[in-house]
């Protein structure tokens, strides 16, 4: 998504990450990812639990992605930052999602990943946010 940017931003929309840990942890993971957002911690998770974000099983979490794309899988587990899932304030369970609230606050689009890499396709949310009435 952050790669779109460009794109939300035409649209008048921000993008903003929640991270587990504290504001400075959440930021320095995207730092090391490369992801060019605005970041806000959650050290207790309680927006994951506010807006019912779920919990990765382990089969989910490890086997899962494997037997449906054995590559990306490999790479994902590649890419994961163990020194992070280390951290007392990390649930390398924790699954994400994605949320477009309007300027009233009124959620317009809200998606609950059902796997570790589960993010719906940027068109799709480009498309929502084409729908939206200018406040």
């Amino acid at each position: 998504m952050h790669q779109s940017r460009d794109e939300f931003e035409r649209r008048g929309a921000a993008l903003l990450a929640v991270g587990q840990g504290t504001g400075a942890e959440a930021a320095e993971v995207a730092g090391e990812e490369r992801v060019d957002v605005t970041v806000l911690g959650d050290p207790g998770n309680a927006a994951y639990r506010t807006i019912g974000l779920g919990r990765a099983g382990w089969w989910g979490l490890l086997v899962e992605p494997m037997v449906e794309n054995l590559l990306e899988g490999l790479g994902n587990l590649r890419r994961a930052s163990l020194r992070w899932s280390a951290s007392p304030r990390s649930d390398v369970r924790q699954l994400g999602g994605v949320m477009i609230v309007d300027r009233g606050g009124c959620i317009r689009y809200l998606h609950r990943a059902r796997t570790p890499t589960d993010l719906p396709p940027t068109a799709d949310l480009l498309d929502v946010l084409d729908g939206l009435q200018p406040a």
